[in-house]
């Protein structure tokens, strides 16, 4: 089995390019992509990532992608030059405003399209949130390890009760397997409290089911709301593929000023 990983860094940020536009402190940091932002002791978020992952026996040179826009790919060219991503493993989707974008699900395919363009391989896909981090107890060995054949990996934790309305929601059998998912339910809609953060290990034959979301919400006119939550591609393809999950502790995800404060605080400390 073949695996390489794709960051998703195309989108805007918007919420938090506002708060920093609020805040005379962060003015520096207008413009930047959260992927991109300065975090705990390295220059970029997705630095971390890039940690993890070599650690893991990715290459930077084979196995390591990033999918981002055409208004922040000059600045991931510079990321990736600092730490030898070649150049062709930046990915631009082209759009140039929050508004053009193409959303999460479309990002992941589009992504894949060119990482399979580089190879010949039977290809499984590693899928992170470029704004998401998980906790320092996080093992990606023992996470990849638990990979089976014809099965896609996902990633569940906890989360409080009052929270559950935040977060999409996935109920699991004995086997820890997806037997359904909820998005941004109400706590009295599930007993589940497991949150289902954007970090998924796609076997090979689950991206022709991908096609066939994007296909589906084409087919029905959905609106970019619904492929824009990779939720809502895993709602589709739990019923088609074994989803199986895999349990963290924890993520700290950058959505506003106050997340990326207290993230960079986090991971400061180690």
């Amino acid at each position: 089995m073949v695996v390489k990983a794709l960051i998703l860094g195309a989108g805007y940020g918007t919420r938090l390019q506002r708060d920093l536009e609020s805040n005379s402190s962060y003015h520096h940091l207008l413009g930047v992509p959260k992927a991109l932002l300065p975090l705990g002791g390295r220059d970029c978020l997705i630095t971390h990532w890039l940690d993890r992952l070599t650690a893991s026996g990715f290459s930077k040179t084979d196995d390591i992608y990033v999918v981002t826009n055409e208004a922040s790919i000059k600045d991931f060219y510079l990321w990736a030059e600092r730490h030898d991503i070649p150049s062709d493993h930046i990915i631009n989707d082209g759009t140039t405003s929050n508004a053009s974008r193409l959303g999460a699900v479309p990002d992941i395919l589009f992504g894949i399209d060119a990482m399979a363009a580089n190879t010949n391989d039977d290809l499984s896909v590693l899928v992170l949130g470029g704004d998401t981090l998980f906790l320092h107890d996080f093992d990606l060995d023992q996470f990849l390890a638990q990979k089976q054949k014809g099965a896609c990996l996902v990633t569940t934790y906890t989360v409080e009760t009052n929270q559950v309305h935040k977060f999409g929601i996935v109920e699991t059998d004995h086997q820890g397997i997806i037997r359904s998912f909820l998005e941004k339910p109400s706590p009295d809609q599930t007993e589940s409290r497991l949150a289902c953060p954007c970090f998924y290990l796609l076997d090979s034959a689950a991206i022709p089911l991908v096609r066939g979301f994007l296909s589906d919400c084409k087919t029905k006119q959905l609106g970019l709301e619904h492929y824009d939550a990779t939720g809502k591609a895993l709602a589709y393809l739990y019923p088609r593929i074994p989803l199986h999950t895999h349990t963290i502790s924890g993520r700290i995800d950058v959505g506003g000023l106050q997340s990326y404060i207290d993230a960079n605080d986090y991971f400061a400390k180690k």
